[in-house]
Parts: C-alpha cells; structure tokens; sequence
C-alpha cells in the first residue's frame, strides 16, 4: 500500500512543486531588507489548503540563509496549540520570552521584562487591549484589571520598557503565525486583538498567514464591525498568494497518482477514457494542494480493496465525488437503478421523472461545479444522457462496459461502494486467471468444475457468472489458438455445469447450456468457416456433453435452415452433426448415462427430432418396465413456474409434469394409473412425490376435458 501523506508544508524550496519558491524568495528578502525600527504586520492570504504554511516554510529557509546581520530572530507562534484557552495574550508573551533570550544574548534583560508583562496582563487578550486603547465589547477591562491584584502594574511603563530594550539592540524579530484560519470565530477574535495591542513593538515584524474571507467573517460575527475593514486597520503590508499554476497542480496529482494506482493489472488502465474523465469533471475538483492529498490519500486505503476488479479511471473519478462532493456520491450509492445499465425511460412520464430526480442532485453542487459535475455524470454513467438528451446505447455496449468493469455496468456497481468482493463474487483476478488457462481444454474444464460447486450470496452458482463474464472476452482476450481447447473443454464437462440452482426461474431466464452454446458460437465466429464444423465434431467426439452439444447444434440450425449467407455452418454441416450426436445419445441410452441425466427429457426430445422417432420410443418402454424407472422418467419432465398476484408480495411457485411432452413414448393413463397405485403403496421417493402427484393430476384434467395449460388452471 502507497503510505499515506501526512499534509506536512515543505520547508527545502527544492521541494516546490508549485511555483511558491520565487514567491517566498521575494518576501523573505522584503523582510531582511526591512529599514527603520517600526513595527510592522505583514499577512499572506491563502484558501485553505493553498500552501500558506508550505510558503512559511520556504520564507524561514530563505531566511536562514541570508548574512548574519540581516538575519532575524524568528519567533514561530501557532495559536491553535492553544485553541479552547483563555490565554492566548499570555502565551504570545510566553513564546517571545522563551525564544528571544535563547536565539539572542542581548535579549536576556527582555526576557525578564516580557515575564513581568504577562503578569501585569493576567493572560486576557480583552486586558491587552483595554491597556493599550484597543476597543473591546463589554466591561471586560475593569474585570481584568481586578485580576491584576491590589497593587497593578504600571503596564504602559513595561511596555516602554519593552520598547526601549528592543530599540536599543536594534535586532529585528520576525514573529510568524500561522494556522489562525482553524481557531473557533472568538479565537480568532482574541488573536487579533493581542495583535493589534501589540503590533507597534519597535523591530517586530508580524507574519500573520490565514484565509482572508474565513478571518472577517469570524471577526464580523464575534464584534458586529466589518471585518475586512477590522483587517486593514491591524495589517500594513498583505500579500495574496499566487494562484497555482494549474499545470505543475496537475502534475503533482499525476506524480501521486501513480505511486497509488500502482497494483493496477497491465492493460486494464484506458489513457482515452481519464483523459475525458479528467478533464470533464475531475481536474475542477482539484484546486489546492491539499486537494491531491485528500484524494491520493483516500486511494492509498480503497483502491488496494478493489484493485483489479474496478475500472482504475472510474474509480478515481467515483472517490473524487465521495472526498469532494459527497452529496452526489450518496446519491448515486442510494439509487443503483437510477444510474446504472443502457435502457433509457421507456415513456414521457418516466423522463419526466427521471429528470427531475437528476436535476435535483444536480443542484445540490456548488454553482461554479454543476457544469463540468454533470459532464462527468454522463462520462461514467452513459444511461444519463438518455435522460438529458436523446443519445441512446445497446446491450452490445453493456457488455463492453462490464468487461472494462464500469461503474455504470449493474454487475460491477456494487465492488465500487462495498470495497470487498461477498463470498463466491467471480473476481476479476479469477476471471483473468482462468484466461490464462485458455490453452490447456482439461485445466479449463476443472476450473469450470470447481466454479459449479461454489454458490453465492444469492444462491446461484459461481460458474454461471464464470460463464456470463467470459462472453466479456471472447471476442479480444482470447487469443486464436486457444479457440479449440476451450470449444473443447467446454463440450466435456458442460453438462456438469447445469446446476439446479441456476435453471430458468422464469420465461425471461435461461439455463447454463445456453451461457456454454452461446460462448461457443461466438469464438467460432472468429474461426475461418471452412475449419469451424472440425472444430465442433471433434469437440463433440472427444467430450461427455450431450445437452450442451444439443443446445448448441439447435442453435446453429436455426440459422442454418433460414439460409442466412452469415450463416456459421452449412446445413449440411449441421446434419452432420446432429447425426453425430444422435449416435451419441443412443450410445448412452445403453447404459445408466442417459436415464441419470439431470436434463432426461429435452434430450429424448432431439433424439426423436433427429433421429428415428422409434428408437426413444422403444428405449423409454424398456426402462419404464421397472417401477423405479417410470418414476424417473416422468420425475424428468418436471418443470416451474413462479408468479405473483397483482397487489401482492408474495411468490407462488407452480409446478408442471406435463401429459402432452410424455404421450410421444407410451399411453399416459395407462402411466397415471400405474404411477397412483405406487404412491398408494408408498413406493415412491419423497423427493419425486410431488412430481408424481402433478404428472397424475394433469391426467385426469385431461381425461376430463380440462386443459392443464389453460390460464387459472391450478387455482383453487
């Protein structure tokens, strides 16, 4: 993990990153060259974060380098090491008395003197100022001055004293402050009248750095005068400090990030899409140093979280809107839908609504970020410019922003807010591992093989995701040779990939011997068409899948009957393989293997399509003549559905053993009446009961002259 920056200033000007050198070299002999023994407040104004101590920092080097006589003796105060105190007087003196006497033999007398001034001022900036005709809300004074004791001091006199002891050394102090922008508005108040009390010291110079706007409001809000005018009674000399150069800001950002972003896997990082990205809308979030290490330091803990599995440049880009404007970050974290995916409102009243809930978040942004704000919204989440404009996407590029890992993409969302991948998440690191397999058919089989047996969070096999995010890459990531052992690995052991728990949960779903044809299908397009059938028929001779060969011939037949010139096979290609096939199935009917198969009845099904109608026919009669073999055959033709009534939460699952799909192998009475009396006789598994009992109902619906498949049919 990069280490975090600490926000240290830099105080080696050949450190600067910005340009702030040249500026503090200029001040810093401004305060040397300085003639005359008046007291003098200079003040460097600076936002938060610009680099105001950084500008201190290089002022003291440039300081300690200058001749011996015009070098001064410096005096570092930070009020807010005493914030919440009420002896902020009491500590400007206590610093001057621990550090003038210490850095210069001639202030030892000072020293003493300084000691005795802060007695006299009982440590109340309010006392200070009654003292030296500083005006003060309230009876402040008369309450300070009952502090000082039955004898006060003659405080005007100390400070005389004071006066001529550092006239007659002639040594010039520089007292620096910094930090007054981060003390409570009161704070503020009390410094600057210990300031202005204090300010005519002959040969003291006050080096004051804060934000202009943050020190009169709080001066505004303490005393009811104006506070820029408060200001410029108490500063002679201010200096605003120099604007950043946006190109050395940007380049110091860039130098941080890629010590951050370094565990980014090679070839995941798009140069065209941070170069939108960036310039859209995250380089106007970045207008401070501060600003990069806010950013790069929230990175230094996220990123490493989710490296590999985000896209890097979205990333950045989401972290920006959660350390700069979080508002809209939560939003976008609180409504997935509302972002993610391609399909635009389908309606008017849906755009309506749509707008309206982005323009609302869009206002929420300061006025000067809306602009570039909204431009980045559109660059990460492509679905908005449906909504404000009629630009509209595809699932083709759905599927190219999940295999970038998109934000915008639904499957990869969550990894950018949750920053930890839940138990049987597919990693992108897995993903990416498994590619590498590509060329060896039997170490891609038991990768597929080990995927099955992990079930996520939400009860779906790991390998139906395997299956989805490898449609990703089939296209560009998987190199031409290794086209054959994947055909190959993925014709052997497909059938093992058909789990129960990631069948069809409904008409819109679809089951993993689609996931596996349809990666095939698209890595044969990227074969020559004269080698693509080789390819399949020796996959097919060599392999033990005969439900994910079939789902796969079906599907290049469809497309082959309608004598498509795109076609991928011929017809006659096709016939091949369906008699290849065939020829396969027929030899599992010879043993256990097709009787046991999870997927028993669309498989008979092809084999009476596509081959002799006869031949299942007279098998299912051979193996129905067991009482344990019916129950398995109609037990295969078993099927779900799920459906819930309108105004309801509730889902209903309906099960389906239908008498129509089984009369092509025998009379389905005959098979009911059979089937009723094995359960009368307890003779069938609990596990295939309900099966049975639904097979025998639809039945007797039939002999009836109900329809099992009409609307409402089950319904009480």
């Amino acid at each position: 993990m990069t280490p975090l920056s600490s926000d240290r200033p830099l105080s080696d000007p050949n450190d600067d990153l910005f340009g702030h050198a040249p500026f503090s070299k200029h001040l810093a002999d401004a305060i040397r060259r300085q003639k005359g023994a008046d007291g003098i407040v200079l003040a460097l104004y600076g936002p938060w974060g610009s680099g105001k101590s950084t500008v201190l920092g290089y002022v003291l080097h440039y300081l300690k380098q200058a001749p011996e006589p015009e070098r001064p003796i410096v005096v570092p105060f930070n009020p807010w090491w005493f914030s919440g105190q009420e002896n902020l007087a009491r500590a400007f003196l206590g610093q001057l008395q621990a550090v003038l006497p210490e850095e210069y033999s001639g202030f030892k007398e000072l020293g003493k003197k300084l000691s005795e001034f802060s007695e006299a001022l009982g440590g109340s900036a309010e006392i200070a100022g009654g003292a030296f005709g500083v005006p003060v809300p309230g009876g402040v004074v008369k309450a300070g001055l009952k502090m000082l004791g039955p004898k006060p001091k003659d405080v005007p006199s100390l400070k005389n004293r004071l006066s001529e002891l550092l006239r007659k050394e002639a040594k010039r102090v520089l007292v620096v402050i910094d930090d007054i922008d981060r003390l409570a508005p009161d704070e503020v108040r009390q410094l600057f009248t210990v300031i202005k009390a204090l300010a005519d010291f002959p040969y003291v110079t006050y080096l004051l750095a804060f934000d202009r706007e943050v020190a009169s409001d709080a001066i505004s809000a303490q005393t009811g005068l104006p506070g820029e005018r408060y200001l410029e009674k108490i500063i002679q000399v201010p200096f605003e400090l120099p604007l950043i150069d946006r190109v050395s800001l940007r380049k110091a950002l860039f130098s941080r990030l890629d010590a951050v972003m370094q565990g980014t896997p090679e070839g995941r990082f798009d140069n065209d899409h941070w170069t939108n990205v960036f310039h859209s809308g995250v380089d106007p979030l970045i207008r401070v140093p501060r600003d990069i290490v806010r950013l790069t330091n929230s990175l230094s803990v996220t990123y490493p979280a989710v490296v590999g599995e985000v896209n890097p440049v979205d990333f950045i880009a989401i972290e920006s809107l959660r350390v700069f404007l979080p508002k809209v970050y939560n939003a976008i974290r609180a409504n997935e839908e509302k972002f993610v995916g391609y399909r635009a409102p389908d309606h008017n009243i849906e755009k309506q609504a749509a707008v309206a809930f982005h323009d609302a978040w869009v206002q929420a942004v300061p006025n000067e970020l809306q602009s570039s704000t909204k431009d980045l919204m559109q660059r990460l989440f492509p679905k908005l410019e449906s909504v404000w404009s009629n630009m509209h996407y595809s699932s083709d590029s759905a599927m190219q922003w999940r295999r970038e890992l998109r934000v915008c993409s639904p499957d990869v969302f969550s990894a950018y807010f949750r920053l930890s991948l839940p138990e049987g998440t597919l990693s992108r690191a897995e993903l990416d591992g498994f590619l590498a397999l590509s060329d060896d058919a039997k170490a891609i089989g038991e990768a597929l093989l080990d995927a099955a047996k992990i079930k996520r969070a939400d009860g779906l096999s790991k390998v139906r995701a395997l299956l989805e995010r490898l449609m990703d890459h089939v296209e560009k990531d998987v190199k031409h040779e290794y086209i054959s052992p994947i055909v190959h690995a993925l014709l052997d052991v497909g059938d093992e990939l058909l789990q129960e728990s990631d069948s069809p949960s409904g008409m819109f779903d679809f089951g993993n011997e689609s996931r596996v044809s349809r990666v095939i299908y698209h890595l044969l397009k990227r074969v020559k068409k004269a080698a693509r059938s080789a390819i399949v028929v020796n996959a097919m001779d060599a392999g033990h899948s005969l439900r994910c060969s079939q789902y796969l011939i079906a599907t290049l037949s469809d497309e082959s009957d309608k004598g498509k010139d795109d076609a991928l096979l011929t017809v006659d290609a096709v016939q091949e393989l369906k008699e290849r096939w065939v020829e396969k199935v027929r030899n599992a009917s010879q043993s256990d293997q097709l009787i046991q198969h999870t997927e028993l009845a669309p498989l008979l099904s092809g084999w009476r399509l596509w081959g002799n109608a006869d031949e299942p026919r007279d098998w299912w009669q051979q193996a129905a003549t067991t009482d344990q073999g019916l129950v398995t055959l109609i037990s295969a033709f078993k099927s779900q559905s799920t459906s819930t009534t309108f105004g309801e939460y509730a889902t209903r699952v309906q099960i389906r053993v239908n008498p129509k799909a089984v009369e092509h192998y025998g009379d389905i009475q005959a098979m009911a009446a059979r089937l009723g009396g094995l359960l009368a006789a307890g003779a069938v598994p609990e596990t295939q009961r309900p099966a049975i009992e639904q097979f025998i109902l639809e039945c007797k619906m039939l002999a009836e002259g109900k329809s099992p498949d009409a609307p409402f049919a089950f319904d009480d």
